[in-house]
């Protein structure tokens, strides 16, 4: 990959993403005398309900929704539901010192640091065996996957990311959307000699419009681009990835935010569905009507560089749309999770 030329690419960019990005949005509003206000009667949390909170996340698993679990989610969300956009825009960079001030003031921020803590250390430590994946949710709809041979990333956006470098072999974008991805992350990637696979550049790597298969390593990639909404037409880019011989040809489709039932196909049976709850995909459907996966993964909530009540999903949400699908393989990680699938 020509990384001068990758990093050439994204900041040509840089200007109008920012300027579509609601985080950038927040901040101009508060400039020009907009306040963005955090919802009335919420009450952040003490530390040692945070402290409690992110144990009990950490102690229990999205298979077993337990009260615990419950009361922890309801306490990291009154945290949300006082985290103004333009804050975390200003937390996701800021340096180490006032990054740890954001997130001594901010439940929300201590989770998803420590939450980035765990997983990292997990990613290192965990041996994989044949015939099993397993899988790390960082934030919004970003995972890392670790097979028994190769280990990836799908969507990662996090103020840590770079620290994934090493550890991963390629790195796979859905979309141009800042909630999607880190710039500076792809450029570290890419600068390492390792491939970034997105739909909006021009390099060796892109994916045309009419799709294209990878392979790395054992690992064999179709991306296939579809709609995000009734305007932003072939934005999106799906992934179905078999994850080599030694996984058990474990396949897995991450479709970003894919909008269509009509355009989510994959050619093999899906063990690991990971789709957006909450775009307009008719989620329980595809479950149990089309597509059928062993397994699916709901993800994108609590998006913080969402405003308030404007697209940032909540627990309550996704534990809705989990009820909807009345069917047990349906989960909703926390950030942090660790996931084991074995076929």
């Amino acid at each position: 990959m020509n990384v001068e030329r990758l990093r050439a690419l994204l900041n040509r960019r840089v200007f109008l993403q920012r300027a579509l990005s609601l985080p950038f949005l927040a901040l101009l509003a508060e400039r020009v005398g907009f306040t963005e206000e955090p919802k009335p009667g919420i009450v952040e949390p003490t530390a040692d309900e945070a402290k409690a909170a992110i144990e009990a996340m950490f102690a229990t698993n999205a298979s077993n929704v337990t009260p615990e679990r419950l009361a922890a989610c309801a306490t990291i969300q009154r945290s949300v539901d006082r985290l103004r956009a333009a804050e975390f825009a200003s937390y996701f960079s800021a340096g180490e010192q006032a990054a740890r001030e954001f997130e001594e003031e901010r439940a929300v921020l201590r989770f998803l640091n420590a939450s980035f803590d765990k997983a990292i250390k997990e990613i290192r430590e965990t041996q994989v065996q044949e015939g099993t994946v397993v899988f790390w949710h960082i934030y919004n709809m970003g995972y890392v996957v670790k097979t028994p041979t190769q280990t990836f990333a799908i969507d990662v956006k996090h103020r840590r990311a770079d620290e994934l470098v090493p550890l991963i072999d390629f790195l796979l974008i859905t979309h141009k959307h800042g909630d999607h991805y880190v710039q500076p992350f792809c450029e570290a990637v890419a600068d390492a000699g390792k491939p970034v696979v997105m739909n909006f550049l021009d390099d060796e790597w892109t994916t045309p419009a009419e799709g294209r298969d990878y392979v790395f390593g054992d690992c064999s990639v179709k991306a296939r681009l579809v709609d995000h909404n009734a305007t932003l037409l072939k934005f999106v880019t799906t992934y179905e990835i078999d994850c080599g011989p030694k996984s058990g040809n474990v396949v897995v489709f991450h479709v970003g935010d894919a909008c269509s039932m009509n355009q989510i196909k994959a050619d093999e049976q899906v063990d690991v569905f990971i789709p957006h709850l909450a775009v307009g995909l008719d989620v329980p459907k595809a479950v149990n009507e089309t597509l059928k996966p062993k397994t699916t993964l709901l993800s994108h909530i609590l998006e913080l560089g969402h405003l308030i009540d404007q697209w940032r999903w909540s627990y309550e949400h996704g534990y809705n749309v989990v009820k909807k699908c009345a069917n047990d393989s349906v989960i909703l990680p926390m950030w942090g999770e660790k996931i084991t699938y074995s076929r």
